[in-house]
Parts: structure tokens; C-alpha cells; sequence
């Protein structure tokens, strides 16, 4: 059964409307982790001006606030897949379009991993993609631990760059420096969502007293780059916190990558009003040495609403291939080849109706 919940309202932070009533930035969070992580965007001061969410859960829109929200829910209670999910979302299709229609960039956040993550995020990034939108896929990949959410992550993730004009990959593992070592499960999906809500709030911050944004133009000329792009964080409290924070920012990409093979890159420093210039320089400065990388190409910002301790969001893109690759045994097997995987679909909702064969 589809059910839609629409509520049109703008966010606080909501930037002008065009002329014509349509948006030019629209936010869309795709399952649990993607709407969780949007809710807590939408109250930031970002260069947004839409919010939307799109999932089958009634309980991952408890925290949300205005925007767009589509529910798809099954008839049938059984455990759902990508697949079951893509066949829920099958006679949808026109109110998941609904959802992006009018805008001229739209970011699609999603947890892969998952069912309705993984199923959903590639349908609304096509979409969005239909719709004349220049469309980037947010994709959160699972823990390390979380073994049996990899095969799904590793086929979404494809999917999702394939309808997508760009991708961001963030790891879930390399979120959790700050976590404290006792933390429950829920802690850590909790701290991992803030620490990905404060990377992109700053790398999407509007320009005010306490922000020297990088742009929106200048995030999408690096993210819309062949490959992926890869979002790295660290941070540090120490003296040399800019170049701790950093090396750190660089490790956490080179886990997933080879970081050499970076064509261009997004530094932006989040702390308080303590971040020199001095700071900014050093950044710029050292990243290509530390990513032996001496031609990529490097755009920086700084958000000073932060703490003492400083946050480096890292966001280098150009990569080919990264350690994901490996979640889909498929791709080495198939080698580019595909087997109908637009037909993968589960259409149990017009089972009913079929003929009986007695």
C-alpha cells in the first residue's frame, strides 16, 4: 500500500524560492539513516531549499520536520529486501517524482546496506535525474562489523552512482573517533549521523559571520568528477590541531582508496573563533604532500560555529575505485556486464490479482 504524507512547508533556513515556485536545492532523505541524517541537517544554516523524505517506515519520519514525506508500506509482513522494496516502489514512481520535480540540484542521502536505503536511493536519484536535476548520491556504507549489510551496500552503491551525476561515499568507521569506547549500538548510529550531519553542514554552509563557505558551485565542480568522491573526517584538540586533524582526514580516505589518485579536493575546517588563517594556510598547503598528490586541485572554507576542537571535513574526489568494490562479488565476476538488473523487482503487490492456476 502507498501512503503519502505531503507537507509543503520551507525550512526556517530555506533560501529564496524562483520565480516560478520551485526550489533549486532539494535535500532528500532516502530509509532510517537518510532521514535521521537529513532531520538534523534541516536545522542547520545550509544552502537548501527543500527538504524531503522517502521511506517505508513510518518511525524514521518521527523526527522530521517540514519538507515532503512519501511512506511506502508493504501489505505483506515479511521482511523486506532492495529488491521487495523496488517493487513497492514500482507504481510509485510518479509521486516519488513529485518529490524532486521543479529542483535544479538535488542530494540524495541514504544509508546503504539496508532494504530501504539501498532499494530506494537509486529509483529517487533517477528520478531526480529525470527531472532535469543535477543529481549527487550521499551514500553512508555500514560499519565494518556489519558483515551481512555488505553485499547490499556494494550493489546499491553501484546503482547509485549510475543514476547519479556524482556520489560522495562517507564511512560509517571513520565517524566514530570521537565516540567513547563504552558506547551502545544506538550511541554509535547516533554520533556517526551527527558527525556526517556536521561535515555536510559545512561543506553546504550559507555565508555568514561565522561561516566562509566553500559554494555550491565549487562543492559540485569537485564532486561531479568521474569515480567517486570521498569524505573523510578528523579532528583534534592538540597544538598542531590543523595538521593532526588533517593527516587524519587524509588517513581515513586513503582506508578506503588510494588517495594519490585524487584530481580535486574540498578542505573545510569547523571549530571556533581560535582557527587562524594560519590554520587554513596549512591545510591547504600540506593536503597535496600528505595525499602524495602534488596536482590536485583544492578549495577550503571555514565554519567557525564549532568547538575547541577542530574538525577537518575532507572531501577529495577523482577515485576510480575504492575498497567497496569488494562488497559485490558480482562486478569482478560480471566484469561491466549486467544481468537485467533493471527488472530485479519483487511485484508482490499485484500477486493477488493474477489468475489462480487450479
Amino acid at each position: 500500500m502507498f501512503r503519502g504524507l505531503v507537507n509543503r512547508g520551507r525550512s526556517e533556513h530555506a533560501g529564496p524560492a524562483r520565480v516560478d515556485g520551485s526550489s533549486d536545492v532539494v535535500v532528500v532523505g532516502v530509509g532510517s539513516a537518510g532521514s535521521r541524517i537529513v532531520s538534523l541537517l534541516s536545522m542547520e544554516p545550509v544552502l537548501v531549499d527543500r527538504f524531503a523524505y522517502v521511506t517505508c517506515d513510518r518511525d524514521d519520519l518521527s523526527g522530521a520536520r517540514e519538507g515532503s514525506k512519501l511512506i511506502l508500506e508493504s501489505r505483506v509482513d515479511q521482511k523486506l529486501t532492495p529488491a521487495l522494496v523496488r517493487g513497492l516502489a514500482l507504481g510509485s514512481m510518479e509521486r516519488i517524482s513529485d518529490v524532486v520535480r521543479g529542483a535544479a540540484t538535488v542530494f540524495v542521502v541514504a544509508g546503504l546496506g539496508g532494504a530501504t536505503g539501498s532499494g530506494l536511493s537509486p529509483l529517487v536519484a533517477a528520478a531526480a535525474r529525470d527531472a532535469g536535476a543535477t543529481t549527487v548520491g550521499v551514500a553512508v556504507m555500514p560499519f565494518e562489523f556489519e558483515n551481512k549489510m555488505k553485499f547490499y551496500a556494494g550493489t546499491s552503491l553501484k546503482r547509485l552512482r549510475e543514476a547519479s551525476k556524482g556520489v560522495i561515499v562517507i564511512d560509517n568507521d571513520t565517524l566514530l573517533r570521537s565516540a567513547p569506547e563504552d558506547s551502545t549500538l544506538t550511541d554509535l548510529y547516533a554520533s556517526a549521523n551527527r558527525e556526517a550531519v556536521n561535515s555536510l553542514s559545512s561543506l553546504l554552509s550559507r555565508s555568514s559571520q561565522t561561516s566562509v563557505p566553500v559554494g555550491l558551485n565549487k562543492l559540485l565542480g569537485t564532486v561531479l568528477q568521474s569515480g567517486y568522491s570521498i569524505l573523510g573526517v578528523s579532528s583534534s584538540g592538540s597544538v598542531d590541531k590543523a595538521e593532526e586533524a588533517l593527516a587524519g582526514a587524509v588517513l581515513s580516505i586513503s582506508k578506503l582508496a588510494e588517495a594519490k589518485d585524487a584530481s580535486r579536493a574540498v578542505v573545510m575546517l569547523r571549530g571556533d573563533i581560535s582557527i587562524s588563517a594560519g590554520d587554513v594556510g596549512l591545510a591547504v598547503k600540506r593536503l597535496g604532500p600528505m595525499m602524495s598528490a602534488e596536482s590536485v586541485d583544492v578549495e577550503y572554507g571555514v565554519n567557525y560555529s564549532g568547538t575547541s576542537q577542530l574538525q577537518v571535513s575532507l572531501l577529495a574526489s577523482g577515485f576510480t575505485s575504492t575498497k567497496y568494490d569488494e562488497y559485490d562479488p558480482l562486478e569482478r565476476i560480471l566484469a561491466g556486464r549486467s544481468i537485467d538488473d533493471e527488472m530485479e523487482v519483487a511485484l508482490h503487490g499485484c500477486l493477488d490479482r493474477l489468475p489462480s492456476c487450479d
